[in-house]
């Protein structure tokens, strides 16, 4: 080495100015020889709010209804069906906010959204109840479908959580033929939660980003992330838009 410093074949010479070594910041992914990761934001009647969620596409086989409200052969879920057939592992981040929980005098649903209209909550009298002492067997159903059992149950306060429900463990509980949770909507897609999902979705490592929309302005915005990331970041993926 001759520029700054004469010439040595070993490091034995302390160089003028300053060694910096720059460390990036862990990323969540893949490693580089796999394939089939894509970000996407969706909208949905089930799920979580402001973050972002993995799902592989066995989960989405196996459990779509405790993730997505719906059945993985729901026509709700035709989208995320046609996505799974060739992606492995999805990061989805739901943009529609503003939704409410289902409820009824038991139980809350876990997330905002139409779907946890179809929860019910069923309480019979367990067999091992006396007139000074009630004890009840309560079940959960989803869509007709029985996802939760729990008897011997004294209170209220003895419940508990589920995948669907959030009890009300100050409430009283009382036999019912089943219960059903109402109220629930869910809200509207705000063009502010697609800035928030890029912003949350950048530490993330996938190869496809994706766009459910044919807005003009959200496609470009899209576009600009997908070069700002390539071109300044390193962060090499495919953004597919609309048309």
């Amino acid at each position: 080495m001759a520029l700054g410093g004469g010439s040595f074949v070993s490091q034995n010479k302390i160089l003028p100015g300053a060694y910096i070594n720059f460390v990036s910041a862990q990323k969540a992914g893949a490693a580089l020889s796999e394939r089939g990761v894509v970000a996407m934001p969706v909208s949905l009647d089930w799920g979580p709010e402001g973050v972002v969620f993995s799902m592989t596409a066995q989960d989405f086989q196996r459990d779509a209804r405790k993730l997505l409200g719906y059945s993985a052969q729901a026509p709700e879920l035709k989208g995320l069906r046609d996505l799974f057939k060739g992606a492995r592992l999805a990061y989805l981040y739901r943009v529609n906010t503003g939704g409410k929980a289902a409820e009824n005098n038991f139980a809350a649903a876990k997330y905002p959204g139409t779907a946890g209209n179809k929860i019910t909550v069923v309480v019979t009298q367990n067999e091992a109840t006396t007139e000074a002492a009630p004890v009840y067997d309560v079940e959960t159903l989803f869509d007709g479908v029985k996802v939760d059992e729990q008897k011997g149950v004294k209170s209220a306060a003895e419940l508990a959580g589920n995948d669907y429900v959030v009890w009300k463990t100050d409430g009283t509980l009382a036999l019912s033929a089943g219960a059903p949770l109402t109220g629930g909507t869910s809200g509207s897609v705000q063009d502010g939660e697609y800035q928030n999902f890029l912003d949350k979705v950048e530490p993330y490592t996938f190869h496809t980003l994706g766009l459910p929309s044919g807005d003009e302005t959200l496609k470009g915005l899209f576009a600009n992330f997908t070069r700002r990331m390539r071109d300044e970041v390193g962060a090499k993926f495919q953004c597919i838009l609309y048309d």
